[in-house]
């Protein structure tokens, strides 16, 4: 019996240090749409298609990528791990009849790299 009581709060401190690795996850992308966009651009293309296109690219370089859905529209979140804080994001959206990518970063070096594919995906 004590076993299995100990067994229980084991998966009680587990399950509570995953709900904040994912708080803490959502808060780092929070943050960085707090800050000005480092780049964004407006295109034709359909929001699955950019997404589509940068995710391609990106997935080049070693970082994770997630991807997020929005309420309207796609947004691409790169780390250096699963469980490492959000460096850099871009959100896609579907505006009238075109697509808008807005691009933010904390990228610790030159992350241009990273702008110009979204640029070139629209």
């Amino acid at each position: 019996m004590r076993n299995h009581r100990q067994a229980i709060a084991v998966k009680k401190y587990v399950a509570s240090i995953a709900a904040a690795i994912s708080l803490a996850a959502c808060s780092s992308a929070g943050n960085l749409r707090n800050d000005t966009p480092t780049a964004a651009y407006t295109g034709t293309s359909s929001v699955g298609d950019v997404a589509s296109c940068v995710s391609s690219a990106w997935a080049t370089k070693p970082f994770k990528i997630a991807n997020v859905p929005l309420v309207s529209g796609t947004s691409l979140q790169l780390r250096q791990t699963d469980s490492s804080p959000v460096l850099a994001l871009v959100d896609i959206t579907p505006v009238g009849d075109h697509t808008t990518a807005k691009y933010y970063s904390r990228m610790p070096d030159d992350d241009t790299w990273f702008f110009k594919q979204v640029k070139e995906c629209m």
